[in-house]
Formats: C-alpha cells, structure tokens, sequence
C-alpha cells in the first residue's frame, strides 16, 4: 500500500498509530510468507527444468543411436533433350525388415476365431520414414535366385573327432475430398460433368487445400437446376464444406443416384442429384494382399511413421473371422494339464506365416503359441491355454504290474490307469493320448496286451482315445504292455 501510495484510512475516521503498526506488521509477514513460497517453487522449476534437460539429452542420444547413413547412388543418364528432371529413385536396403505375428481372440467355443495379422517394423536405414505407405512383401531379396543342382555323391572314411571339431566350429559362428471424388466420378457414370471454377471436364489434381470443385450430376429433375447435388456420407448427409474434410484415402467408393432414384431415398433434397459416400471402416478396407506366384505382398493405404532407430512399430495388416471347431487334448504321460485346442480347416487359402500368437480367450490373456503354416495337415491346430476344469490322472497299477525271469530273459509287465473327469457345464470331446515303447533290437519284445479300445498307431507307438464326456462325468481306460530282454540289460523303461 505503501509502494502504491493508497489511502488506508476511512473516510470518517483516521487512523490510530496502533492500528498502522498492526497492518505494517502484517505486510512484514505476509511479504516474507510469498517470498519464501516463491523460492521455493523457483528451486522446484529449477528442479524439474533439470530432469527435463536429462531427459531431452537421452531422447537426443537414442535419435542419434543407429543412424548413419552409408554408400551412394550413383546415377548413368542419357536423355535426348537436356533440362531438369525428377527422378524416383528405388533401392534395397538390407537393414530394414518386419515379422509378422498374432492376436487370436476367443468369445467362447461357440464363437468362431477372431484372427488379427499384425508386423512389427523395424529399420535402422539412417532415414525416418515419415507417413509413408507401406508394402510388406514375404518374398527375400537377399536369397539365391538359381535352383540347386545334384552333384555325384561318394562315401568315404571320415575322423569322428574332425567331424565333431567341424561342427563346434560352426556352433560359434492431402487433397480436398471434391478434389478427388471428382476423377473418382468422371468417366464412369452418365450425366455427370464435374467442373473447377465454371470449366467443365478440367481437373486439377494439385489444387491447394480449400479450394473447391463443383460436381453437378444432369438428369430430368435436375437439368436447368444450379443447386449442389446432395452429399450423403455413410447414410448421413452432409455439406460440402464438411466433405472436403474427409481424407481421400479414408473414401471406398462414390457412387451417383438421379431423378426418381434420388427423389424416393431422399425427396426433394436430392432433385439436383445424390452423391453417395462410403468411407473405410475396417483394416481390410485399408490393407490389399496380392497373391504372386512366389510371394504375398500386403499394401497399407494407411500413412505410418518409422524412425531409424531399429524400435518395432505395429502395424495391424488383417482381420479375419474363422470358423473352427474345439476339442480338449490331452498327454497324461508328459503334461497333467488338459489343452483346448482349435481345429481350422481348409487353413491354406488364409494366407498365414510362421509367427508368435499371443492367445486371448474370454477375454483374459491365456498366453503364447506359434503359427506353424509349414505343416502338410489339413487343419491347423491352434492351442488356445491349459483347462484346469478337465482334470486328468495317470497311474501305474501296482497290482496289475509284473516282473517274472525266464531263464536268461526278464519279463515286466506295466498297466497304467487313466482317469478323466469333466467339471465343466458343459460336454467335452478330448483326444486322449498316451504311448508304448518300440523296439529295433532283436533281443528285445515288446507287446501291447490291453488297449481298451484305442485307435493303435503300432509304427510310433501311439494310443489315442476319443471320449465324449458330459458335464460331471468321470471315464478311466487302462492299457497293458509287456517288455521281455536279457536279465543282465538295463533298458530305458521310465
């Protein structure tokens, strides 16, 4: 009050000389107060300006990680007319690459495969790629392009211990949107002219954003009409100011209504013509697969950015639904745990590549699997996460296990017991699996005296079971082998 020269008295009374003294006191402790409190928060910006500068130094020295560029292009030209020239320059570069991987989404076993492509993408060529658009291809141009050829093949001698040397060794080793719906339109429907500024049958590709092109679609209702066509968007009309907001590439398709096609969807707004929008929706509508003959290469017409510093950046590339069937699978003998599985037919013509899937089913997070299309099967199996609700148990029956000697022979006998019981609400089929040993030494016998009618694959020494089990109800089966072999032999029974 005082640096301001205010009048700190009434109007009817002045003031005491105690009362002055009150308020002096008071703008002392009070100015202390603020100042200490604007110290303090001085220190605090000082504070955070600190880490902020840190910060920034480690982002800078990330960006510089990684980004040296190498090599040049060279250029041999030979034009009839010397002038300047734009050139497209294309090349390949050896440090830019992306793997493909997986989300399978799972509603339930009644709901087909919810199966999303995605790549991440990684380069460290010395360039940011800025809002480019992407091809991802599967072909590798870093492979011999020449078939091999057989040569003659001769046996001879070898060392063991050069051969294991030799293999240790190598152990170690944007345009407005009337701009673009215009050259969308010309050419393929009757009765359109589309004009820039009055001039009919012109179009300027490189008009500056903003600027506008008027489309006028001729018919009977709308022959000596002057009004704009109606815009419908997706079902929604809309202005014209508000169309040359959409993105080009955001447009599927254009298409025309006239006369009494327009005038029964939309009355009398649509007598100068309907112009009917469809805009992109899902990846699908951005992401075009070409089948070639030795590769597929997926086209995104959606811009990303991908920095040289080798980080992955995701790019989601497809969305399919499939219908697949469910089963539970089990191996008691390696694995105590029931899998539910799912069963793809006809999984050739999805186009999938080897790759890590992350399964999400019911919502939660189950896990990891891996896409394995290299397999010559006809479904592709996919396991979707443990079954804690299918409870399985192996035992060995004691009491039906044998050990007998027959003269210079040994003769055990193993039976095992396997019980299933289903907990779940509703019924199960589970492929049951289990196994007996084989042999190639003629001093060793093996046979299987029990299957409890399982589907015997004698070559590999496979039992399966198919059960059908229904809610809270239990199944055993049991199997029986013997093993006859020197008695002074030791074999790998367990």
């Amino acid at each position: 009050m005082l640096k301001k020269n205010r009048d700190i008295k009434g109007t009817q009374t002045g003031m005491s000389v105690l009362e002055l003294t009150k308020l002096m006191d008071y703008y002392k402790t009070k100015l202390a107060e603020l100042q200490e409190t604007k110290s303090n928060l001085t220190e605090k910006i000082k504070k955070i300006d600190d880490v902020k500068n840190k910060l920034q130094n480690q982002i800078n020295e990330e960006t510089k990680k990684n980004t040296t560029t190498a090599g040049r292009l060279v250029l041999q030209l030979s034009v009839a007319i010397a002038g300047k020239y734009d050139f497209t320059i294309s090349y390949i570069a050896n440090n830019a690459f992306w793997t493909p991987y997986y989300d399978v989404r799972v509603d339930d076993i009644k709901s087909p495969i919810k199966l999303i492509t995605k790549a991440k993408i990684s380069q460290t060529t010395g360039i940011d790629w800025k809002q480019v658009k992407l091809s991802l291809s599967t072909s590798m141009p870093s492979q011999w392009g020449d078939a091999p050829v057989l040569s003659a093949w001769y046996l001879a001698y070898i060392n063991p211990l050069y051969r294991m040397d030799k293999k240790l060794e190598k152990l170690g080793e944007k345009l407005t949107t009337n701009n673009y719906i215009q050259p969308m339109l010309a050419g393929k429907v009757a009765g359109v002219n589309a004009d820039k500024d009055g001039i009919l049958d012109q179009f300027d590709l490189e008009a500056s954003p903003g600027s506008s092109t008027n489309i006028k679609v001729r018919g009977i209702g709308s022959m000596n009409a002057n009004n704009k066509p109606l815009y419908v968007v997706n079902g929604i009309p809309m202005e014209d100011f508000e169309i040359s907001k959409i993105a080009q590439s955001a447009i599927k398709k254009v298409e025309v209504l006239k006369d009494a096609a327009a005038a029964s969807l939309y009355g009398s707004r649509g007598v100068s013509g309907v112009i009917l929008v469809t805009l992109k929706e899902g990846m699908d509508d951005y992401v075009s697969v070409a089948d070639n003959t030795l590769n597929l290469a997926y086209d995104i017409d959606l811009p990303y950015d991908v920095p040289t510093n080798g980080k992955a950046q995701t790019a989601t590339i497809a969305t399919q639904e499939i219908n697949s069937g469910y089963k539970h699978y089990a191996v008691p003998k390696l694995d105590k745990d029931a899998y539910l599985l799912a069963e793809i037919p006809d999984w050739a013509k999805l186009n999938l590549m080897p790759g890590e899937a992350n399964i999400i089913f019911e919502g939660t997070y189950v896990g990891k699997s891996f896409i394995d299309p290299s397999s010559t099967n006809d479904t592709l199996n996919l396991t979707l996460g443990r079954d804690k609700r299918v409870v399985v148990k192996r035992d060995k029956l004691i009491d039906y296990s044998s050990v007998k000697f027959l003269g210079s022979n040994k003769l055990q006998k193993f039976t095992y017991q396997i019980t299933i019981k289903n907990t779940k609400k509703e019924a199960v089929n589970l492929l049951l699996k289990d196994q007996f040993p084989l042999t190639t030494n003629k001093e060793i016998e093996v046979e299987l005296l029990e299957s409890d009618n399982a589907e015997v694959n004698k070559d590999l020494g496979i039992l399966n079971w198919k059960l059908n089990l229904a809610p809270g109800e239990s199944k055993k089966v049991k199997f029986t082998y013997t093993v006859k072999y020197p008695k002074d032999k030791q074999l790998n029974l367990n």
